[in-house]
């Protein structure tokens, strides 16, 4: 089997947009055999529909079903390059979310914005005895370990203790530093991942909890790189969210696997 992709850096977190059909029930496996073999490393793959394109909402489906805000950015990236009717701003329709996500793309400066489906509830697990945030999104969750080094054994206890999702992220966050750990189970792949679009959006979210109404901006530098995110609050809530960065996108490639 050939296998057509795009490989895309958006902010360090590697992700191959594939553009050969593959049936959704092969999808996983195929995804870990790229993870595993492709020369570029991928953190991720997400699968294109390759006919849409050139429609109204291009549309990307992640490896295991969940969302992710970086691949949505480089999508949208490579959806106006393949376009190319000169567009500054587009929606792509990625799984996970229910509606299309608007992205903001700067072609010549290699940076998008997404505007990220809001979190829809903050709860709390134990672990250690020790209580957490957890910020429950669509397509995915996130645990946030404030003030904590990053710990393969104490992320294993706090994936254990997180409600089934099709994605779970561990966020380690040391001041301004968030190093983040995502579990698909669909593929039951753990990756640290050089930055984490949804996880950005999860922090800024849980940071602005309770500030005045207007626009507050986070940054936050991960492993890869940084990622900013940009939070309206009005009326004491989240009420908008974008999150972006830098985003390089390669030549097509393909493998054999």
């Amino acid at each position: 089997m050939i296998v057509r992709y795009i490989p895309a850096d958006p902010a360090g977190n590697l992700t191959a947009i594939v553009l050969s059909p593959v049936a959704p029930q092969a999808r996983a496996a195929v995804a870990a055999r790229m993870m595993a073999r492709c020369p570029e490393g991928f953190e991720q793959v997400g699968f294109a529909e390759e006919d849409s394109l050139t429609g109204e909402f291009p549309r990307l489906c992640m490896m295991g079903g969940e969302f992710c805000g970086n691949a949505a950015r480089a999508f949208a990236c490579y959806a106006a390059g393949v376009r190319g009717r000169g567009e500054t701003r587009l929606a792509v329709s990625v799984s996970g979310a229910r509606e299309p996500v608007p992205v903001a793309v700067d072609l010549r400066q290699n940076r998008a914005y997404a505007q990220m489906p809001l979190p829809y509830a903050l709860e709390w697990i134990s672990v250690n005895e020790q209580k957490i945030p957890l910020v429950r999104m669509e397509g995915i969750d996130h645990a946030l370990l404030l003030n904590e080094a990053p710990s393969p054994e104490l992320a294993e206890r706090v994936l254990a203790a997180m409600p089934g999702q099709d994605a779970q992220g561990v966020l380690f966050v040391q001041g301004g530093r968030m190093t983040p750990l995502v579990y698909v189970p669909a593929t039951d792949t753990r990756v640290w991942e050089s930055s984490c679009g949804s996880g950005t959006v999860a922090l800024a979210w849980y940071l602005a909890q309770n500030l005045a109404d207007g626009m507050h901006a986070f940054a936050f530098d991960e492993p890869g790189g940084r990622l900013e995110a940009r939070v309206a609050m009005r009326a004491e809530r989240a009420a908008q969210i974008e999150m972006g960065g830098a985003v390089k996108l390669g030549e097509e490639a393909e493998i054999e696997l």
